[in-house]
């Protein structure tokens, strides 16, 4: 799939049941790695944190991906975490969009809107996210991520965008 314009921008609150359905997606396919079962509603549980995404609250952002005009996926960012660093908490790209090059540009887009650290993380049975966050720390920085360290079962790096 060629894709010419890959963007991102904030989502604006009216957008929460977008995402709301967004994310069903997004927890279909991290199901894969997870023990995730549906709720006997037939949907997926959202996080804590979701709610802080919809609120008039400064530093946390959700971002929609759009490629060629169509919503590819989402980036959640909190803007401040520890180690002064910025956090990608949450990265989706759907299906349709994955190796076209549309995550690694959104990825870019992404970390391009704060200079300074950020901090990411994937689940340690997720090999395929730590080999594409691997390859995008890598061409964004020139170098591996400054601290890889594992936690319980997730795998946590920080890097610097300058």
């Amino acid at each position: 799939m060629n894709i010419d314009n890959v963007e991102i921008r904030k989502a604006r609150s009216t957008e929460r049941k977008l995402f709301e359905q967004l994310w069903q997606l997004y927890l279909y396919d991290f199901s894969e790695f997870t023990a995730m079962d549906v709720r006997s509603d037939g949907t997926y549980p959202y996080f804590a944190e979701f709610d802080l995404y919809w609120r008039r609250w400064g530093g946390n952002f959700a971002y929609l991906i759009i490629a060629d005009g169509q919503i590819a996926g989402f980036a959640m960012v909190h803007e401040f975490w520890e180690n002064e660093a910025a956090y990608l908490s949450q990265f989706f790209i759907m299906r349709k969009y994955r190796r076209s090059g549309v995550g690694r540009r959104a990825a870019r887009l992404v970390f391009e809107t704060k200079k300074g650290r950020w901090g990411l993380h994937q689940l340690a049975n997720n090999i395929p996210a730590q080999r594409f966050w691997d390859r995008i720390i890598l061409d964004l920085t020139g170098a591996p991520s400054l601290i890889e360290k594992m936690e319980e079962d997730r795998r946590f790096q920080l890097f610097e965008m300058k």
